[in-house]
Formats: C-alpha cells, sequence, structure tokens
C-alpha cells in the first residue's frame, strides 16, 4: 500500500502502519468487526489515529469493491456478448438451411402440382390470389403480434395499419406499382413451371439476379465492380446452354404423356425470362421505396401490397380463365397439393425478408446455389430427368 510506503513521518500514520500489519498477520482484516479489543497483539489506537484508520479502510473498501464491481460486469458482459453471437450464428445458420431446403421443395412443389396425372387440374392465376390472401394472413398475424404487447392488445394493431394503410394513401400508393408487377410475375412463373422441370427453372430463375444488377445501376445509381460483371456474363452464358437442351432429350425428360403436347421448353423460357425482368424491376423498385420513404416496417408494406395484388389477381383470374371458373367453380382442382405448394410460395417470399435480416445476400445466393443442385437431384430421383452435357455445364 502506498500510504503505508509513505507514512513514516507522521506518528499517527505510523501507528495505523503498526496496526495494519498485525491485523494482516493474524489474517483477521476481513473480519474486523469481531477483533477482541484486549488482544495484546493489537495496540490500542487514540480517537484521531483510530479515525484516520477507519477511513482509510472505508476509502480502501470502496475501492476494492468498484473494482470487484468492474471484474464482475467485464466477466458478465464477455459471456453475454459470447452468448449473443453464438445465439445470432445459430440462427444465421438456421435461416440459410431453411432458405436452401425452402428453395428446393418450392421448386420440386410447383413443377409436381402443374405436371401431376390428375383429372381435374387446378387454375395458376387461382393458386395466385390464394398466395396473396396467404401472405397478407401471415403479415396481419406478425403485426398483431409485435402489438399485443401494449395495453390495448391487439386493438393497438388495428389502429396502426389504420394509420399506416390507409390514412397514408399516399405512402400505400407507391407500392401500387410493385404489387402489379409481382402478380403478372407469379403468373409467369406458374406457366413457366408448366413447361420446364424443376432444375432448369430454378436456373433461368437466376436471371434475377441479373435484371436486379441492371435495374440498381438504372434506379439506384449503383456501380458494379468488374468481378461482378465477369460473374453476371457467365451468369447468362450458363442460362444458355442449360436451353441447349436436344429436342429428343426434353421429349425424354417430359414427365406426363397426356400434357407432352402442351408443353413447350421455349413457352417456358420465354415466359420465365420475362418474369424475372419483372423480378428485378419491381424488386429493386420496392427496395427504393423502403430506404428512400418513412420507415415502415416490412411486414406493414406487405400489408398495403396486399390492398392493391388481391384485387388485382382476382381481376387476372376473371380475365383469364373466367370462363373456365363459371363451368368449373373458383376452387376447381384444389387438394392438399395444391395447398401446400400456394402456401409454400407465400412463405418463399417472407422467408428472404427474414434471410436478410439476420444473414446477407452473399449468403441467400449461396443458398440459392445448394438448392439448385438439390432440385436437380429431386428432379432426377423423382420426375427421371436426364440431364445432358450442356445442362451440366450451366450448372457448373
Amino acid at each position: 500500500m502506498n500510504f503505508i510506503q509513505n507514512s513514516n513521518t507522521n506518528p499517527h500514520h505510523q501507528k495505523i502502519k503498526i496496526y495494519l500489519f498485525n491485523l494482516m498477520a493474524n489474517e483477521r482484516l476481513i473480519g474486523l468487526g469481531n477483533l477482541d479489543k484486549n488482544n495484546d497483539q493489537i495496540p490500542l489506537l487514540n480517537d484521531q489515529t483510530t479515525t484516520d484508520l477507519k477511513g482509510i479502510l472505508i476509502e480502501n473498501g470502496k475501492i476494492e469493491r468498484e473494482i470487484n464491481n468492474e471484474k464482475l460486469m467485464g466477466l458478465v458482459e464477455v459471456r453475454r456478448t459470447t452468448q449473443t453471437s453464438s445465439f445470432n450464428a445459430s440462427i444465421k445458420l438456421g435461416v440459410l438451411i431453411w432458405l436452401t431446403v425452402q428453395n428446393a421443395v418450392h421448386a420440386l412443389l410447383l413443377r409436381y402440382s402443374r405436371v401431376r396425372d390428375v383429372k381435374e387440374m387446378y387454375f395458376s392465376t387461382v393458386a395466385v390470389f390464394w398466395t396473396e390472401v396467404i401472405k397478407l394472413f401471415v403479415c396481419l398475424l406478425v403485426v398483431f403480434h409485435s402489438e399485443s404487447s401494449s395495453p390495448e392488445g391487439f386493438l393497438s394493431g388495428f389502429e396502426l395499419i389504420k394509420k399506416q394503410v390507409f390514412e397514408q394513401p399516399k405512402d400505400t400508393l407507391k407500392v401500387c406499382l410493385p404489387s402489379m408487377l409481382y402478380i403478372l410475375q407469379n403468373n409467369l412463373f406458374y406457366t413457366a413451371a408448366s413447361h420446364l422441370n424443376a432444375a432448369t427453372f430454378m436456373i433461368i430463375s437466376q436471371l434475377k439476379i441479373f435484371s436486379a444488377a441492371i435495374f440498381s445501376i438504372i434506379l439506384l445509381n449503383r456501380s458494379l465492380l468488374r468481378a461482378q460483371w465477369i460473374s453476371l456474363i457467365i451468369l447468362f452464358i450458363g442460362v444458355c446452354l442449360v436451353q441447349m437442351q436436344p429436342e429428343d432429350e426434353q421429349k425424354q425428360n417430359t414427365e406426363r404423356k397426356n400434357v407432352m403436347s402442351e408443353q413447350n421448353v421455349l413457352t417456358g423460357f420465354i415466359a420465365a425470362s420475362i418474369a424475372c425482368g419483372l423480378s428485378g424491376f419491381s424488386g429493386v423498385f420496392f427496395e427504393k421505396i423502403l430506404k428512400g420513404s418513412a420507415p415502415v416496417s416490412l411486414w406493414m408494406r406487405n400489408i398495403q401490397m396486399a390492398v392493391f395484388s388481391i384485387p388485382a389477381s382476382f381481376l387476372a383470374t376473371m380475365i383469364q380463365d373466367g370462363s373456365k371458373i363459371s363451368e368449373h367453380g373458383f376452387m376447381y382442382g384444389w387438394d392438399i397439393v395444391v395447398w401446400t405448394t400456394a402456401f409454400w410460395y407465400a412463405v418463399g417470399g417472407l422467408s428472404v425478408a427474414v434471410c436478410l435480416k439476420y444473414a446477407d445476400n452473399i449468403a441467400k445466393n449461396f443458398a440459392t446455389s445448394v438448392a439448385i443442385i438439390l432440385a436437380t437431384i429431386g428432379s432426377i430421383q423423382f420426375f427421371g430427368f436426364k440431364p445432358s452435357l450442356f445442362f451440366t455445364l450451366g450448372l457448373l
């Protein structure tokens, strides 16, 4: 102790020094309150010395407690940081695994629902309509759950929706265009899935990355590195190679005999390409809305989009399949497979948002790449798909 080393000149301090050494020698410093005052090894002190000693001990006690508290808080903070990092890493891994499985199963489900041998084939426009309804239902559940802790409970959720959707019409109108484009895009993807096997469908769908990059340059004034441009060119070449499959192999890879004449790879390719272009534009446009307007949650934005997408998708069913719906009914051909496909389609759009929250775009693209491999294996196993040399080169 510095005090003991520098206290030789003060008689009171000298007595305190002797007193402290005796206490420490008897290992009774901590139990100071229980000391026997008649102990011969501990000299009696006058009032001034006792006051000085108490002040020193109190001050040293405060310092020691502060040091111990700082050490304890440091250990708690390190443990908390370690636990948080481990928890976030677990969530990220779980989200990526889920997104990989979701993408692969989505492509296989969509293909299977369109080519299976059934007497009653559902209308794809009706499936798009119910997909939008399911997305709205999920987003409403999330909003109501987030507001359930407030004193008003569910009423707070209704008030929030009323305020951010209906009382701000200009802000809601911003999502009108991407809502319409999403409906058209989803209908085109159903058309593509009717004419392309699951693996080819997933690979061509990667043109969304190409269109998103182009529209990011146009709408968001972003610039791409040379490596990114090279990657986009390789992606485009790969998609072209996938389409260079011999005609006899295309016929061999057609799963259903009764729809062989109805399936056309060129039609599927055109539909998927247009859908990817719309997807890139609408995605970038939606991103611009999210970053350039008032802070509104992603779930609330989807509710705003549902205001336009649900009526638009219902109108599309009447325009494209109105006569067939009048003859067979709105839910014609619907069974557990179709409901699962529609639900999986809706969850897929929301899963990307969750992935971007806990992971990043690079991780999302990696998950999609793994999903393509899984979809190819699934197509070979379940649909008898036989990849050609050009397809394999395009996949790589």
